[in-house]
C-alpha cells in the first residue's frame, strides 16, 4: 500500500473527501516526523512503536575501490510492532 492508496482507503472508510483524507494522513505523518526529529518515541497503541536510533561513526569498505572509508554518524528510525499486530499477522 502506498500513500495514495492509504488516502483512498481512509476516504472510503470514513466517508471523507479525498482532499480531507489526504490532509488527515499528512497531518498524522507530519506530527510523527516532528516528534521523532525531537528524539521522542512515537507509540501507537495496538500498532507499534517508532523509535529514533543513533548510529555512531564507523569504518567501512568501499565496494568499488576496496578502500577503507569512514561512514559518518547518522540517525535512523526503527519500528517495533505491538503484540496485537504480531498476533494478527500470525
Amino acid at each position: 500500500m502506498n500513500k495514495k492508496e492509504l488516502v483512498d482507503a481512509v476516504s472510503e472508510k470514513r466517508n471523507l473527501t479525498k482532499k480531507d483524507a489526504e490532509l488527515l494522513v499528512n497531518t498524522v505523518f507530519d506530527t510523527m516526523v516532528d516528534r521523532m526529529l525531537d528524539g521522542e518515541k512515537v507509540l501507537i497503541s495496538g500498532f507499534g512503536t517508532f523509535k529514533v536510533n543513533n548510529r555512531q561513526e564507523r569504518k567501512g569498505v568501499s565496494p568499488k575501490t576496496k578502500e577503507t572509508i569512514i561512514i559518518p554518524a547518522s540517525r535512523t528510525v526503527s519500528f517495533k510492532p505491538s503484540n496485537r499486530l504480531k498476533d494478527a499477522m500470525n
